[in-house]
């Protein structure tokens, strides 16, 4: 029996109370940042002796740019790992990507598998230097035989990605420029042989590409080896802004052919940019992991207040499916094992305003709702969650069932700049099943919203603002029903 919505108020004011101590612990515990210096750009994400590791790029409290490594379990608690240089310069490097030697086949690998970092230089062009760990990453030497040079290349290096290719026994490394992404490959990380080239074809270019990833995925279901590109761009996403685009296709070893030439978004939204994915990870036995930048630079060319420490991602696991006769990437958070849940029941929602009790973040939220009468008049032309604090923040995620959109939108922005940018990010998609999922992850400076199996994603920087948050469940112009949800705290 569907409950009326006043006992719906009633299950949500079950909730956490606030606790100071808790906070502080939570302010870290889904989402990497820093808390004395600028964080930037993952750089690479590894796994090795037990650990992920993650290399990332930073401004110091003096403004260099440098270059750090955490480590984690679990992809969720990070401790950051002092590095130790030989020089100070070293550590101002400009890092584009790491390796772990598994096969030793470099020098460096000399008592066992060593972990290289490949830099480039802003002053001369098509030029990599080399560093390396035999440590796990907690000291580098620069190699003694100086800078490499790539043959005929004349342009700044924006990206790198290098990897094993099991197939070839060799390294294939791809490098960023303009439009266009050149693929090479080498026995030692020094030689290096121009392969092909990517971008010429593609569809719609915009802004400038900025970060590069690319690694095999087996389809789900048939187990057919593809391979994903991604590239960055600080433009041209779906709802104004950066984003990360993708391509799935056929790789040989040599050249690589798109599937489609018209790039696909990772995330519907306009805040997840410079992602990465776990390298190697079939090889370590992991699944695909995605980790990228909560970012926008629209947010500054409108002075609206963001946190500006930087944050990354949630960590999502990646699935690559075939979908209305196209692939694909499917993304879903990868959550804590230990939560503190509480059940939200079946209920009938109209169109009053339900207010939950105080709690706080991050927190997740996890609802399913009945929308097999969709086409019924009475249907709630919107649904979903708002979040409001005592500072007048709000924030509101859902779903547009009238006009067919997921959606995040900041109603303070829409007030603020009315005739230039609206702050609405939306994800178009037209259901045909009877419910429809809606996954929720709120934390101290972001908001991720998953849908539809993790089909949808939106991805919004939003810095959450005093001690507590009010959760309400609404539906707008009609009713609709909640078959049931949880609410969880870490």
């Amino acid at each position: 029996m569907i409950r009326q919505t006043t006992f719906l108020l009633l299950i949500l004011g079950i909730l956490w109370g606030c606790s100071t101590e808790k906070r502080q612990h939570d302010s870290a515990s889904l989402h990497f940042r820093l808390n004395d210096s600028l964080l930037q750009n993952p750089i690479t994400l590894l796994y090795e002796d037990g650990n992920y590791h993650l290399f990332y790029s930073y401004k110091s409290e003096n403004g260099v740019e440098k270059w750090g490594q955490a480590q984690s379990l679990d992809l969720i608690q990070w401790n950051n790992v002092p590095m130790n240089f030989e020089s100070d310069q070293l550590s101002a490097q400009q890092v584009k990507s790491v390796v772990v030697d598994w096969n030793q086949s470099t020098e460096f690998s000399t008592d066992g598998a060593a972990i290289i970092a490949i830099s480039v230089s802003d002053d001369q062009f098509g030029e990599l230097e080399l560093l390396h760990s035999e440590d796990n990453g907690a000291s580098w030497l620069k190699d003694t035989e100086g800078p490499i040079l790539l043959p005929d290349y004349y342009e700044p290096i924006q990206s790198l990605k290098v990897f094993w290719n099991d197939d070839l026994q060799r390294w294939t490394m791809l490098v960023l420029s303009g439009y266009e992404v050149r693929f090479y490959s080498s026995d030692n990380l020094r030689d290096w042989e121009y392969q092909s080239r990517f971008g010429d074809d593609v569809y719609l270019k915009h802004g400038n590409w900025t970060a590069v990833d690319f690694f095999p995925m087996e389809m789900a279901g048939t187990h057919e080896l593809k391979w994903v590109l991604f590239i960055s761009a600080d433009s041209g996403s779906p709802n104004e802004g950066s984003g990360v685009q993708y391509f799935v296709g056929d790789f040989d070893g040599y050249v690589y052919q798109a599937s489609h030439n018209k790039p696909k978004w990772v995330d519907h939204g306009s805040d997840l940019y410079q992602a990465i994915v776990l390298s190697d990870y079939a090889a370590s036995n992991k699944a695909p992991v995605l980790l990228g930048r909560i970012y926008n630079s629209i947010y500054s060319k409108f002075n609206i207040d963001t946190d500006e420490s930087g944050v990354f991602s949630i960590t999502r696991e990646l699935t690559l499916m075939e979908e209305f006769h196209d692939y694909y990437l499917i993304s879903k958070p990868v959550i804590p094992s230990k939560t503190e849940s509480k059940t939200v029941d079946e209920a009938a929602l109209n169109e009053s305003v339900q207010i939950a009790k105080k709690i706080d973040l991050p927190v997740k939220i996890d609802l399913t709702f009945d929308v097999n009468d969709r086409l019924y008049l009475g249907m709630a032309e919107s649904f979903g969650v708002k979040l409001k604090n005592e500072n007048g923040q709000e924030l509101m995620l859902g779903y547009q069932a009238e006009r067919r959109y997921f959606f995040i939108a900041n109603p303070t922005i829409q007030q603020n700049f009315p005739d230039t940018w609206d702050g609405f990010n939306y994800a178009p998609y037209v259901t045909n099943e009877p419910t429809m999922d809606l996954t929720l992850i709120i934390d101290h400076n972001s908001a991720e919203l998953f849908a539809m199996n993790g089909l949808i994603s939106l991805s919004r920087k939003f810095n959450f603002k005093g001690e507590w948050q009010q959760v309400e469940l609404f539906a707008e112009k009609g009713a609709i029903t909640l078959k049931g949800g949880t609410i969880s705290r870490f």
